[in-house]
């Protein structure tokens, strides 16, 4: 922002008009754009991911996780409770993403992450209790120093909330008469069990309680279900039964997973025995009809409505992300964000569940639960817009990588990004790599295209005016941009007009005068996206700037030219009556035009069918750092050699063209025409030089 206290002093102007020339210069306030992501993740998998996108300020993020482990500690949380999901992976994420955004002390999290000693009877996880609580002053098991340690730095509201939470697990263990395997168990399950009884049984109500026990925004972390408690199960290849989530991941085995289940309880011993007994046909629907009803989560839903980018991370497919997919509703919630890019990042590296699998298997599986195990039919492209696959190339033996596959399978080729997504050798994704052209792209789209407009020849307010009143019929107020006007007359049309106008209007000739700031320094002091250049001498039509505008919308071009098309039902008979007297000058200006077109051919191999002409537009970002003179006729030649050498995306498009006669117009002339083929050669040298300078030695 321009201080316009300094302006007041150095210009010598009222207090009143220095801020309104500091307001003028400034760059428009705007909100900051938020890019709404949901990311389906379990445990540790994408925390590189989670990490880019808590960091992105931009960002809103919502962690997309089920609650079907049962493994260890977790396993005996929910098999005490006995109507409870696990909450292990929740607890996992909330740790890492208090201390990546310092939402919580260390200490906190560091009691929720700490662990009982092994073995651990119910006395000595007593005392632990008692210590925290404030009841006992040491314990005698060898967490006693650490469990110190942390409570040392621990504030005194953070270890009521904890005490409160462990008083109510304690108090419902002590009520049941069960017992109940502390050994190795974290702290943090315990904390969680309390926060499940402390809200009625609602495990969803629990999440958001141990969230904001560790200070992290609602909404961070959801269950990707409605809380209701099921029991994850599957058959591999052989039709052999895997009868929870620990026996999936079990590390010594490979398992080819062949289906997933949720069944409404574990099974018993005896009926694990019946099921291994009968055929496999009557083992199928069994499994089926033990299957748990279950509802997506209400949040969840709407996140995934108003979402900007959905990503499927990577991570142990069969326990943790596969099964979230299967969640009735979910897959024609996603479908249903028709504008949301929708990325799968395949694994890097083999686990346990996937041996032998490559991306495009994870891809199948992928679309086959999210269309609930294929009952309906929804395009794949609603459910994923982008594959992101690692190429692994060639790695060292034994780093057991997952392969592409048959790429060839995958229905569209548009929609595969293929390449090296691994941070080195560390086994872990690229977040940046992987997501950086998507939130930029979303960023890009969320708010406005920010152009300026140049007038040029624009002396006289008549013609000004005249190109106005064109873009306003052309229908500039409704596209979606934010527009600023530059025009340089001593006529102040701003007074006239800028009140009834739906964009600014600047008019460079006072803002010259009073601060001595020039076009360039407008632009840079603004964070513009296009510039369009527009004659406004009465040659072209006020409409074609909404043309080009509108091709500029979508940000996929770097510059339009306009190709000048004459004007057939209003000539003006001089220009002929003119050019038929002086059919010399006619010949040199046609033949000179011409060879303009060619010499970008020879320079930069693309041909440019009308250099001269006074319509174009390019992004900001290609300006040249010094700046020009725009009333220069070789002004199109700065900005063309700007675009060509850059190797930019430009195209040509038809504008309407009044040709008047050199009387009422200065038109180039033949010295003028050399001069800017000069030009155009001299921004050619000095790219190759620019080149010379960085080829490395």
């Amino acid at each position: 922002m321009y201080d316009f206290c300094a302006l007041r002093n150095t210009y010598g102007v009222s207090g009143e008009q220095a801020r309104d020339i500091a307001e003028t210069m400034a760059p428009r306030v705007r909100e900051t754009p938020r890019v709404n992501v949901v990311l389906f993740t379990g445990g540790r998998g994408s925390r590189a991911l989670s990490t880019l996108l808590i960091h992105t300020p931009q960002v809103r993020l919502t962690l997309a996780i089920n609650g079907y482990d049962d493994g260890a500690s977790t396993g005996e949380v929910r098999r005490f409770l006995g109507d409870s999901l696990g909450p292990s992976d929740y607890r996992k994420n909330a740790s890492w993403l208090a201390g990546e955004l310092h939402a919580c002390s260390p200490a906190l999290i560091a009691l929720l992450d700490l662990r009982l000693p092994v073995p651990c009877s119910w006395e000595e996880a007593g005392e632990v209790l008692d210590v925290i609580s404030g009841h006992r002053v040491d314990t005698n098991d060898a967490c006693g120093t650490t469990l110190q340690q942390i409570l040392h730095h621990l504030n005194s509201e953070d270890r009521q909330q904890i005490a409160h939470k462990l008083g109510r697990f304690r108090q419902a263990l002590t009520h049941s008469g069960r017992a109940f395997v502390f050994a190795d168990c974290s702290l943090g399950n315990l904390v969680f069990a309390g926060c499940f009884l402390q809200r009625g049984r609602d495990f969803n109500a629990a999440i958001a309680e141990y969230c904001r026990l560790l200070h992290l925004p609602n909404g961070l972390i959801e269950n990707v279900t409605d809380g209701t408690n099921a029991y994850l199960m599957a058959l591999d290849s052989h039709n052999h039964l895997l009868g929870s989530e620990a026996e999936i991941v079990e590390a010594h085995r490979r398992h080819q997973i062949k289906d997933l289940y949720l069944l409404d309880r574990p099974l018993t011993a005896a009926e694990r025995q019946w099921v291994l007994s009968v055929p496999v046909t009557e083992r199928l629907d069994f499994l089926k009809k033990r299957s748990q009803v279950l509802t997506p989560n209400a949040r969840v839903l709407d996140r995934l409505a108003e979402a900007d980018v959905i990503i499927y991370a990577p991570g142990t497919q069969h326990s943790s992300l596969l099964p979230s997919y299967l969640t009735p509703g979910l897959g024609r919630a996603i479908a249903q964000n028709l504008t949301a890019l929708k990325l799968l990042i395949t694994n890097l590296r083999e686990d346990v569940e996937i041996p032998d699998s490559t991306a495009v298997d994870l891809i199948h599986k992928a679309v086959y639960y999210l269309q609930e195990k294929g009952r309906l039919a929804i395009p794949t492209p609603c459910l994923i817009t982008h594959y992101l696959i690692n190429d692994p190339g060639r790695t060292p033996h034994g780093m057991p990588y997952v392969a592409p596959g048959r790429l060839e399978a995958l229905a569209d080729p548009r929609v595969v990004c293929l390449g090296k997504y691994e941070a080195g050798a560390t086994g872990r994704h690229d977040a940046a790599t992987l997501l950086t052209p998507f939130l930029e792209s979303c960023l890009q789209h969320s708010r406005p295209l920010n152009i300026a407009v140049l007038l040029l020849d624009t002396v006289s307010p008549d013609k000004i005016t005249q190109t106005i009143f064109a873009m306003l019929r052309a229908g500039i107020q409704r596209l979606p941009l934010a527009l600023t006007l530059l025009y340089d007359s001593p006529v102040d049309v701003e007074t006239l007009l800028g009140s009834a106008l739906p964009f600014d209007l600047v008019n460079m000739h006072v803002l010259s005068a009073t601060t001595g700031a020039s076009w360039r320094q407008w632009v840079d002091a603004r964070s513009l996206d296009y510039l369009i250049f527009f004659e406004a001498s009465g040659m072209y039509q006020g409409e074609d700037i909404v043309q080009m505008a509108s091709l500029l919308i979508h940000r996929r071009i770097d510059a339009v030219w306009g190709r000048r098309r004459r004007a057939t039902k209003a000539h003006d008979p001089s220009y002929t009556v003119w050019y038929r007297s002086h059919s010399v000058l006619g010949a040199l200006r046609w033949l000179g035009r011409h060879l303009l077109s060619l010499t970008y051919v020879l320079l930069y191999g693309r041909y440019i069918a009308d250099p001269l002409s006074g319509v174009r537009a390019m992004k900001a970002a290609y300006l040249p750092a010094a700046g020009f003179d725009l009333h220069s006729k070789c002004v199109n030649h700065h900005l063309l050699a700007m675009v060509l050498r850059a190797q930019a995306d430009l195209c040509e498009t038809s504008v309407t063209f009044f040709p008047l006669a050199p009387a009422h117009v200065r038109r180039t002339t033949v010295m003028e025409g050399i001069q800017c083929l000069v030009t155009m050669i001299g921004w050619r040298l000095k790219a190759r030089k620019h080149r010379t300078a960085q080829r490395p030695v």
